[in-house]
């Protein structure tokens, strides 16, 4: 598991920010739900997890746990999908190396996710899109 911190406005609004961040992520073919969890927002990123791409291992999942804790947002990054791009290396290394790459970069995808997103929310709130946070 992974986490980030990141300081914030008084006056965040966590629930504005997992909207953009929804739009973002959708906009980049991800199927993004987000579900509220008492005083934290859990949401889903999913992309290409159903078909060929999933079974080679290309296929992206990540859950992201928010919340706000003395003007910090926290984000714990969890369940991670790994299951594919394991099999599909182990396939590739005993059988051909298509599977492998193909994994590989899978994988690579995967273990960036996280930063992706934590950067992307750093943009947002830096960016001034936002009525918050730098």
């Amino acid at each position: 598991m992974e986490a980030k911190m990141i300081s914030i406005n008084p006056d965040f609004d966590m629930n504005e920010m997992v909207d953009q961040l929804t739009q973002m992520y959708r906009s980049k073919g991800f199927e993004v739900t987000a579900v509220q969890m008492g005083n934290g927002i859990s949401v889903k990123f999913s992309k290409d997890e159903d078909g060929i791409k999933k079974f080679v291992g290309l296929g992206l999942e990540i859950t992201a746990n928010f919340t706000v804790n003395n003007n910090t947002l926290m984000i714990n990054f969890s369940n991670a999908e790994w299951t594919s791009k394991i099999i599909g290396l182990a396939v590739g290394w005993f059988l051909c190396l298509v599977p492998f790459i193909t994994a590989a970069y899978g994988a690579f995808q995967q273990s960036e996710l996280p930063k992706k997103i934590a950067n992307d929310i750093q943009m947002l709130l830096a960016g001034g899109t936002m009525p918050f946070g730098t």
